[in-house]
Parts: structure tokens; sequence; C-alpha cells
């Protein structure tokens, strides 16, 4: 064996060794830039939209609980519960620290695609780090004192610690495992959704495609059956209780399951079709989530099969359930994200090596280009509601696939479905970034957004300045007005005017007070004219919840057909009538008699 003259085996050993390390570094600090990308929109400007009133009811359980007026009987988050009444007692009550634990969870929701990196490939798992970051679902359930994006979380979690259970055959990946299950049952309902759709897709699959992974892994997991009920008890008792400072809080895991089950009677608001939320939400996720599947198809890859599976199981349940929530479409946006980084992963592999950089490079800038064109033609057509502009947007659509099948017959087929991809996927990046800013931080509050449910309009905040602003006037302080309020405990009035001690509920018994809140636009303050007869006040409206209808934006199709409106509203999700004021509050202040 010749020996070079000259080296040093010392030296050699130490570049082996740093170049090893240097893929693993480079990773690490992406998904250092995954975590900061997700951190940064889920905390900016966080109580950008008022609470709405299921929101406003979960923070009001642990206000509540933190001042001493009571522990919640049912119908509630456990694990919300005492991680908010942690916060309140160290901070104070916000709408900011209401929602910062579902936005810490949220950024770690992009994370959990690390622990199938073996599965998909450490660059799939990146992508579908970075999906989970800018999705607009997981973006906004973050941004909402909901805990469903916790549940889904600990979901996620629990599988990835199977996964990584069968891949190194470690306790440890197990007792995590059971831990983010306990995690999920004591955060929401929705884990139940997540939960059977992920179950009911690895039926299906064992039964029509079965090769004995089932059995395997159960001969694997028997002996840790125990331990894992151990932790999953233990760890579940710790969070729904606060480590015993709620006790009931372990019975409320039992309310979810039926919270879950009433789902599927009577919805009490419309939330779209699944379909609809994924193509309006998450274009980029559905598209690259159905090539993804296509491609584990053709590979005859059973884990990305199960993934489509998955999905489509859980967008089947949510069309079922008329009482979904909005976060319910969670469940399918969750395997679509994983699909789109094992996409994004087979698409690099074959760029690597099949790629022709020649013709490739050409196409792709020209998809990126007509997209855009077919944006600007349909956002000009949405203003001036033009069928000319309809018409050249059109035509851009049809020039794009007029170049498919032409770039297909220069270049391999492969090639060019391969170019359409790569344009295609960055166009649709930069929309669910628009999409995704625009639902979180610019219109959180609007009615029209259909991920928003029933929102509670920026006008609550003006009745608080109002109020604090009479306080300081009548008393000199900013909370100690004496007011008479006529609202439903565990509303968004009580949220909002929760720091007015000197508050209280209207009884018609008893003198209503110079300042009266009320829901009801009468004429006077509710029971004025029975306590205080002769008392004059005068009165300030303001906005609570307003709502529209699709009716408006309805397509007209005589020739040439006028769907403007329609374009107008999934562009920018404008219409043409302002959005129906249905809840209004009044403050009502008694007026000085005029001297004679």
């Amino acid at each position: 064996m010749k020996n070079d003259q000259g080296r040093n085996p010392e030296s050699e050993i130490q570049n082996l060794k740093s170049t090893s390390r240097s893929p693993l570094s480079v990773e690490v600090a992406l998904w250092g830039v995954v975590a900061g990308v997700a951190l940064v929109l889920r905390l900016v400007n966080l109580d950008a939209a008022p609470l709405s009133g299921a929101e406003a009811r979960e923070a009001l359980l642990a206000w509540r609980a933190v001042t001493g007026q009571g522990l919640p009987g049912a119908d509630y988050s456990p694990f919300l519960l005492t991680m908010n009444a942690l916060l309140f007692t160290l901070f104070g009550a916000s709408d900011a620290l209401a929602r910062l634990w579902p936005a810490l969870f949220g950024c770690s929701l992009a994370l959990v695609p690390w622990l199938f990196r073996r599965r998909i490939g450490r660059l799939g798992a990146l992508a579908a780090g970075f999906y989970l970051a800018l999705s607009p679902t997981a973006l906004f359930a973050s941004r909402q004192v909901d805990g469903a994006v916790v549940a889904v979380l600990g979901g996620m979690a629990f599988l990835g610690g199977w996964v990584r259970f069968h891949d190194t055959d470690r306790r440890a990946w197990l007792t995590l495992s059971a831990a983010a299950l306990a995690v999920a049952v004591t955060s929401s309902p929705s884990v139940y959704g997540l939960l059977v759709s992920l179950g009911l897709s690895w039926l299906v699959l064992a039964g029509v495609w079965p090769d004995g992974e089932i059995r395997r892994m159960g001969e694997r997991l028997r002996p840790h059956l125990g331990h894992l009920l151990l932790v999953f008890l233990l760890v579940g008792l710790a969070l729904s209780t606060g480590l015993g400072w709620n006790p009931t809080g372990f019975g409320a895991i039992g309310g979810g399951v039926l919270a879950w089950f009433a789902r599927f009677g009577r919805g009490s608001i419309s939330v779209g079709s699944p379909l609809m939320h994924l193509v309006l939400y998450e274009p980029l996720g559905l598209l690259f989530g159905l090539g993804g599947l296509a491609d584990a198809i053709r590979r005859k890859d059973r884990r990305g099969v199960l993934l489509g599976l998955w999905a489509g199981i859980g967008a089947l349940l949510l069309t079922l359930m008329p009482g979904r929530s909005p976060l319910d479409t969670l469940w399918p946006v969750l395997p679509l994200a994983l699909l789109t980084g094992a996409a994004t992963e087979s698409i690099v592999q074959h760029l690597r090596e099949q790629g022709e950089w020649l013709t490739e490079g050409l196409y792709i800038p020209v998809v990126v280009i007509l997209w855009i064109h077919l944006y600007l033609m349909l956002a000009r057509y949405a203003v001036s509601g033009s069928p000319a502009d309809l018409a050249l947007a059109l035509l851009a659509l049809a020039l794009q696939i007029l170049l498919a099948m032409i770039f297909a017959l220069v270049m391999r087929a492969h090639g060019a479905l391969r170019a359409l991809g790569v344009g295609t996927g960055v166009v649709l990046l930069g929309f669910t970034v628009a999409i995704g800013w625009g639902t979180a931080h610019v219109r959180p509050a609007d009615p029209r957004e259909l991920i928003a449910g029933e929102p509670t309009d920026a006008g609550v905040r003006d009745l608080v300045q109002t109020l604090r602003d009479l306080s300081w006037e009548e008393t000199g302080l900013p909370t100690t007005l004496p007011l008479t309020l006529e609202a439903a405990p565990d509303s968004v009035l009580a949220w909002y005017l929760r720091d007015f001690g000197a508050a209280r509920s209207l009884d018609l018994e008893e003198d209503v007070g110079s300042v009266v809140v009320t829901t009801r636009r009468d004429s006077n303050p509710p029971g004025l004219a029975d306590v205080s007869d002769g008392v004059e006040f005068e009165g300030q409206d303001f906005v609570l919840r307003r709502r529209w209808s699709p009716v408006e934006i309805g397509c007209t199709w005589e020739w040439p057909p006028r769907c403007n409106a329609a374009v107008k509203w999934l562009l920018f999700r404008d219409t043409p009538v302002e959005p129906e004021i249905v809840q209004w509050a009044v403050v009502w202040r008694q007026q000085e008699p005029v001297s004679e």
C-alpha cells in the first residue's frame, strides 16, 4: 500500500471531523432560522385584535381563578387554565399575555418536523418546518387563546416520539411520546380529531397494504406499555390539575371528549368547507402535499401514503362535523406539511441528479413571471370589473399551459414538470406569506376572514378607553369608576371591564347609578323607568361584533360574466358592503341637572 509523504494522519482526522460537523452546524443554524421566523410572526403585535368571545371565556376562567373568584366547573382547557393562571399571577392579565402560551407552543410546532427527518430527509424536514412557521392556519391558531395549537403540537410530538423509537429503539422517545399525548388531551378537544384521523388512516393502510408492521410494533411496545401508561397518567394529572392547584381539572379531560362529539351536531357559525379553507389559506401545502403523495404512490412509499390518508380522512371528518372550529383545519394541514417537505426533498434530489440547468433555469423565471402577471390582472379585474382584464388573466393562464406543453416537448417531461413545480412553488410561497401576514396582523378581527370565526370588533377597546377617561374625570383614577354592567359573566365585556373593581351587575331593585354599560340599544338603560324616574341619561354606542354574508360576492353568469366581487374577496378579503353590525355595547351616563 502506497504511503504518501508529508501526510499528517492526525490533521486528516481533524479535517474529517470538521467536515462531518459542518452539515450538522448548517442544519442547526437553519433550524434556528425556522424558530426565529416562527417566533417573530407569532409574537409581533400579539394583541392586534381584541379577544373573541371564546378567547375571553378561557382568559376569564384563569383570571377569576387567580383573583380568588373560584375555579371553573367544566368545558374548558385545563392545561391552558393552569399556564395562563401562572402568567396572570406573575405579570397580571392582558390580551397579549393570554395569547402568549399558544404563541410559544405554535413556534414549537414548526420545530416538530425535526423528529421526522430520517423519514422525509433533512432538507424535507426543514422545508416542512419552514412551511409550518409560515402556514396561515398554524400562524392564526398560534395567536388565539385556544388550546388547538397546543393539542396538535402534542399530537405531532406523540407521533414523532413513536417514529424515533422505531428508528433508535430508545425508551426515552416513548417517554416523550406519552408526555406529549398528555399535553394534547389536556389542551383541547381538537386532539381527538387528529388522533382519530391518524388511527383510521393507519388501519386503512394496514388493511389495504398489509406488511406486518403493526404486529412488529406491538411486539416491541409490549414491554413498555406500563411505563407509557404511568408517564401519561402522571403528566396528565400534573398538567390538568396544576400540580394539585385545580383538583377538578382532571375531570375536565372527559368533558373534552364529550365536547368533541358535540361538534358533530349543528354548528353555530359558518366556517366554510375544509377544501375551501385549504384552497384559500394553504394553497402551497395543498399543491405540494398532493405532489408528495403522488410521488409516494409512485415509489410505493407506505409512509407517504399514510400521510396522504391522514390528510384525506381528517378533511372528511371535518366535512362531517357541522360544529367544527375553524382551527380544526390543522388536522389535514399537519400531514400536508410533512408531504410538502417530502416533495421538496424529492425535487431537490432530482435537480441534483437530473437537472438540466440551462433549460430549466430559463423556464423557471418564465413560470414565475406568468403567475405574477396572472395575479396582477386578477387584482386589476377585482377593482375595475372590466371583462378585458379578466380576458388578459385567462390569457396568461392559457399561455402558462401552452408553454408547459412546449417545454415538455423540448426537454424531458420530468424536467418541465419539475421546473413548473419550482416556479409555482416560489409564487405560492410569497402568496402564503402574504395571506398569513394579512390574516394574523392586518385583518385579525375581520369577519370576512373565514378562519376568524366570530371576532370581536376593535370598538370594544374604544369603550374601555371611554370608561377610563370617565373614571379619571370622576374619581381621579383610571379604573375606580362606579358603573352598572349588564353582560354575561363570561362575555367579552366582562373580560375587558375586569379591572373596574366598582362595577356591579344590573339589579332592578337598586339604583342603576350614574354610569350603565349594556348590550341593548334601547332609548334608556334597561329598567331605568322602574328605579330612576325623572333621571335623564345620554348614551354612546360602540360596535362589539360584525358579520357578513357570502351572498354579497356572488357571480352573475350572463355574458360577459361578472365575478369581480368574488375575486376581490379572494385576493383582498374586501366586499362591496361593509360587514353588518350584529352586536352593540352602549355606555349610558347620567346627565348633570341644568341649573335655572
